[in-house]
């Protein structure tokens, strides 16, 4: 099983806690929306119980599942100082086995998500990450007592890869930060075992817009150093579908006492998970053959030679954002001469010399408590059914019909009629989508883009009655945003360019367009914006384009000259003038605002929380 999917029980548990914290489960709990989603029950707790939540102890209705196996999921190993237990997580609890095998004891038991637990140096405790605060955060537990002590308490980083210093009274972690995308960037932080806000040891160098991983911190033996892994892509945007057979990771290693840091290995297939031998020489990471599987390597520390021990690891999550780290935890014995790790569902023990591998026969049973599964039945192919999003909405200047788009079609409906009445399509043609509807200024035409895979699209003109549809366009093309004059004699419109997922064809020379509908005039007014619509006098063209302060409303003449810059704003999504020019609205953070609108001169400042205006 892929790591994500054996962490959607987390995510899940993330998601409520989230939601409840800021008051929205609430919220959608009255809107009814609980009783239409998958997994709405914690929307129910917080209408029906104002307790505080408790991760490790939520209401509701739960069942018993016993488990009784011999195989593992993406398990994060580490082997006890003295060499005799490993410890390692499934499933969100942690467990002990002897080195030699046998049945599991499991060390937590719970509804909370606890993993990537590691031994200290002395082997008294065990560092483990755990959500049962809220947060992914750094706990320790006390082996002979049980006793559990928070270490770090952060409430919007997460933090994993726990990593004790040789002396027992650090912890090092990947601290994982979240700025202009989900993307969690990371950092290497250090925690003090007592506990505190943490200082940070390996900061991104892309600051506060990094996008990239950093993971994986591990001492060496004389804790005078620390490895860690690191994207080294180029640039500081953290891409998909990249080659993971190319270099991605690095391990790389930080002089705690000069700060000096160097690279230690890379290069095809990355490098990832760096775990030093318990006497120094050696160093086991991983690294990616092909798109299908990695491998384990060692590294000599004096000579510089790399080989591969093990050649059939689990993939590993190099081309993924990695927030857990790039692949599973695993540990040498003490003797420097053998490493365990988890693939394939097992634990094995591999002879970095000999690369003999034996399996580790381990046995998990165990009683787990889970939520009933929420369960709607659904109607195939009902006869009708009421459509959830209407788009591009339209009313007429009269008031009485509206027009608007839903499921690829044009519909209008009568606004006079009391009663609830079936809209009617606005054509009968069935081999295109019909997109971007937007009306006359005396509400008796309609005009908007079509769209075949075929045959590509075009802008169209129908009557608001109905019937049947004039082509306005000449060429086939991806079109976009049509609008009328105010005497109805012209269209302003904006080609878009294919790719993608659309057909590249026909896609030169995008930009905004007038098109007199006599076929008098098809002048290119501008390269770039977009939402571009006329002015009271339909003698010049609005339109929205993103400037260095922000969305910026641009006005051209019919021939695309005597450009005029009208309004900008920092956080303005888009722009529109009223048709008697006095008011312009503008959306700010999936609001609408209306302000009043006239020419100073000089561009208006925009904002919801302006006060000029």
């Amino acid at each position: 099983m892929h790591p994500f999917l054996s962490n959607l029980p987390r995510l899940y548990k993330t998601v409520c806690q989230k939601a409840l914290a800021t008051g929205l489960a609430r919220h959608l709990g009255v809107m009814s929306i609980a009783s239409s989603v998958a997994g709405a029950s914690c929307f129910s707790y917080a209408t029906n119980d104002e307790k505080e939540w408790d991760v490790m102890a939520p209401p509701g209705d739960w069942r018993e599942v016993s488990i009784d196996t011999d195989t593992t999921t993406w398990s994060f190993i580490d082997v006890s100082p003295d060499g005799e237990e490993l410890v390692f997580d499934m499933l969100g609890d942690i467990y002990t086995v002897p080195m030699e095998g046998g049945n599991a004891t499991p060390l937590t038991q719970g509804i909370e998500w606890n993993f990537q637990p590691t031994f200290s140096p002395d082997g008294a405790s065990i560092a483990f990450i755990s959500d049962r605060d809220g947060n992914d955060n750094l706990w320790i537990m006390n082996r002979q007592s049980g006793a559990l002590t928070q270490v770090s308490s952060e409430r919007q980083h997460n933090i994993h890869n726990p990593a004790w210093s040789p002396d027992g009274q650090w912890l090092a972690g990947r601290k994982g930060t979240v700025s202009r995308r989900s993307i969690p960037a990371g950092e290497i932080w250090l925690y003090s075992a007592m506990g505190g806000g943490g200082v940070p040891l390996v900061e991104h160098p892309d600051g506060e817009k990094a996008q990239k991983s950093i993971a994986e911190p591990a001492f060496t033996p004389d804790g005078n150093s620390i490895y860690y892994s690191q994207d080294v892509t180029p640039g500081w945007v953290w891409q998909y579908n990249k080659d993971s057979t190319g270099e991605l990771f690095a391990i790389k290693r930080l002089n705690l006492a000069t700060g000096d840091t160097i690279t230690i290995t890379g290069g095809a297939g990355g490098a990832v998970r760096p775990v030093p031998s318990p006497d120094g020489r050696l160093l086991a990471f991983v690294k990616r053959l092909s798109d299908f599987n990695s491998a384990i390597y060692v590294k000599d520390l004096e000579s510089g030679s790399e080989r591969m021990v093990y050649g059939t690891l689990e993939r590993d999550n190099q081309e993924t954002a990695g927030s857990h780290g790039n692949t599973t935890a695993f540990d040498w014995l003490p003797n420097s001469e053998e490493l365990v790790f988890w693939s394939a569902g097992q634990f094995h023990r591999v002879d970095v010399t000999t690369g003999e591998v034996s399996v580790i026969p381990v046995r998990v049973q165990a009683t787990l408590k889970l939520r009933k599964t929420v369960r709607f039945p659904v109607e195939v192919a009902p006869a009708t059914f009421n459509t959830k999003m209407l788009r591009w909405a339209r009313q007429a200047p009269d008031g009485k019909t509206a027009i608007f788009q839903a499921l690829g079609h044009l519909y209008r409906r009568d606004l006079t009629d009391e009663l609830v009445v079936n809209p009617k399509r606005l054509t009968t043609q069935k081999n295109e989508f019909e997109y971007w509807p937007s009306l006359s200024a005396d509400g008796q035409s309609v005009v908007y883009t079509t769209w075949n895979d075929q045959t590509l699209g075009a802008i169209k003109k129908v009557n608001l009655r109905g019937g049947k549809p004039e082509t306005l366009t000449s060429k086939p093309g991806h079109y976009v945003e049509p609008r009328f004059s105010p005497d109805g004699s012209q269209i302003v419109y904006r080609k878009i360019t294919g790719g993608y997922l659309l057909s590249p064809v026909w896609s030169t020379e995008p930009g905004i367009y007038r098109l007199a509908l006599d076929g008098s005039a098809l002048v290119k007014l501008s390269s770039r914006g977009s939402g571009a619509h006329f002015n009271t006098k339909g003698d010049r063209i609005f339109f929205s384009t993103r400037g260095e302060a922000g969305l910026e409303l641009r006005s051209v003449n019919l021939l695309g000259h005597d450009e005029i810059t009208h309004a900008t704003g920092e956080n303005v999504t888009g722009y529109e003038v009223s048709p008697d020019g006095k008011w312009l609205a503008f959306t700010e953070h999936f609001t609408v605002h209306v302000m009043p609108f006239t020419d100073t001169g000089s561009p208006l400042s925009i904002g919801r929380q302006g006060t000029a205006i």
